[in-house]
């Protein structure tokens, strides 16, 4: 090349025009596609297999891949072809923010799978976060006949990596670091990982979880228009609503599957002894005020009947200590607050005292829970009560168990509605169950039928048939 033409600037020599998306002719009828997505990079590998109708368009397969990985929606991704990561020769598979950019290519929603794979051995690849560049590869393993629309993952290894690691590297060394396989780069590597719970990390995929939530997406589009339609009815927009109104399109859709779960379109029956059994700790504690108690000079139960009411509602002796002052027997003192909340009593001339309306439903239950659903969650501050709005959804949808399965589910959530706490978690966001736990100790109650869990359980009641009702009750209002 002669030094003329080095001098010459790049907009003499201009790329040439991308050819057009080649696609597949599909098949009159639709098929089913095993696919293995596999995790670059990662060792052992991460990876996953999926059962899918061919006819699947890339906008909801990426909402399936977000929910087999455990991924949060909360960055930029494309699809593209095998040969072509970059779409340099070919237009590209695009995403709304794409063409808001002005990059030329095709709308993934407008794309279907089978337009650009078709047999076995067949290839797509899915990048997730340009940063971190999570990079997927879709492979065809077996192409078989049917029309199922439904949605499986049916193996895989492994959990899906957090967010914001700095990729499958950064996510392999921060496990390394909790494990004490490895020594950190820097002091804060370490409490990076603890932080993060990794110390406790079990890197075990959950099927049964993976395809409760594939089932959630099935469901989720039935559920954002209806909550749509409200929106526009002109109403004043409810409070799940509001809280979705902000969101991109695919964490709406996220949350909109837990109301599909949640059945919120059902109206809730509950009989009298399901009631009687949902409300027996408030019902007890209404039954001792009965007609007043006079409260000590602090404004506190008097200690005997702080012994009376404990023996009664803690009949495992779950609570360490006395038991006898009420300033120190905090579950009791809660129960107290909460059923003030709640205009069931009341202090009056140094007495505590049922008001009007406790007194009549002390002996009513199915009144008495229908009283109770309408006042959750109990949280007065707007940050306290969408975090237990977003607890009754997680109860409402089943989705609730265990402490820790149910503090990292609420971990996630706030994470996907955007809030970030800057504290402890996966997600940084393990204090939101703290902040919901006026609403999660109602559910307690009534998922336990005591004040506090007996001993053994570590869920504290919330999988119970009973709290799950009166979530879904409550949710059925605020929807």
């Amino acid at each position: 090349m002669s030094a003329a033409m080095r001098d010459l600037p790049t907009w003499a020599f201009p790329e040439p025009p991308l050819k057009p998306l080649t696609l597949k002719k599909p098949p009159a009828t639709p098929v089913q596609f095993r696919l293995r997505v596999d995790l670059t990079g990662s060792q052992p590998p991460i990876w996953r297999r999926l059962t899918l109708p061919s006819n699947m368009t890339l906008d909801v397969l990426h909402a399936v891949l977000q929910t087999s990985f455990g991924w949060t929606d909360s960055h930029l991704h494309r699809f593209a072809l095998t040969g072509d990561r970059y779409a340099r020769q070919t237009q590209g598979i695009l995403t709304p923010y794409d063409i808001a950019e002005g990059e030329e290519g095709v709308l993934e929603s407008e794309l279907r799978l089978d337009q650009l794979v078709a047999k076995k051995g067949d290839s797509l690849l899915y990048t997730y976060d340009f940063g971190d560049d999570w990079d997927h590869t879709l492979k065809i393993e077996e192409v078989l006949p049917g029309t199922d629309a439904a949605v499986r993952c049916i193996d895989g290894r492994r959990q899906g990596p957090a967010e914001d690691v700095g990729g499958i590297h950064g996510w392999e060394r921060l496990l390394a670091v909790a494990a004490g396989t490895m020594a950190p780069d820097y002091p804060e590597e370490r409490e990076i990982a603890f932080e993060m719970g990794l110390h406790a990390f079990v890197d075990e995929i959950g099927l049964a979880e993976i395809n409760r939530g594939l089932e959630r997406l099935a469901g989720a589009q039935a559920a954002l228009i209806s909550l749509r339609q409200q929106s526009n009815a002109g109403d004043e927009p409810s409070p799940l609503v509001v809280l979705l109104a902000g969101l991109s399109e695919q964490a709406q859709r996220h949350l909109a599957g837990y109301l599909a779960a949640a059945k919120v379109e059902e109206p809730v029956e509950v009989g009298e002894p399901e009631a009687a059994a949902a409300t027996a700790v408030i019902r007890a504690f209404l039954e001792h005020v009965g007609d007043g108690i006079r409260l000590t000079s602090a404004g506190y139960l008097p200690p005997a009947h702080v012994k009376v009411l404990m023996r009664e509602l803690d009949i495992d002796k779950r609570w360490q200590g006395e038991a006898n002052r009420e300033a120190q027997t905090y579950p009791l003192l809660i129960l107290r607050e909460t059923l003030t909340q709640f205009g069931l009593i009341r202090k009056y001339r140094g007495e505590l005292r049922l008001t009007k309306r406790g007194a009549q439903l002390r002996n009513a239950p199915v009144e008495l829970w229908h009283h109770v659903t309408a006042r959750l969650p109990v949280e007065s501050t707007d940050y306290g009560h969408d975090c237990a709005l977003l607890l009754l959804l997680l109860v409402a949808a089943g989705e609730a168990g265990e402490w820790e399965r149910t503090r990292q589910s609420l971990d996630l959530l706030t994470s996907m509605v955007g809030w970030s706490f800057g504290g402890r978690g996966r997600y940084g966001n393990e204090s939101a169950l703290s902040d919901a736990s006026d609403t999660r100790r109602v559910l307690g109650w009534a998922g336990t039928g005591g004040l506090l869990p007996p001993l053994g359980m570590a869920s504290h009641g919330l999988e119970a048939d009973a709290a799950r009702r009166l979530a879904r009750a409550a949710l059925i209002i605020w929807a």
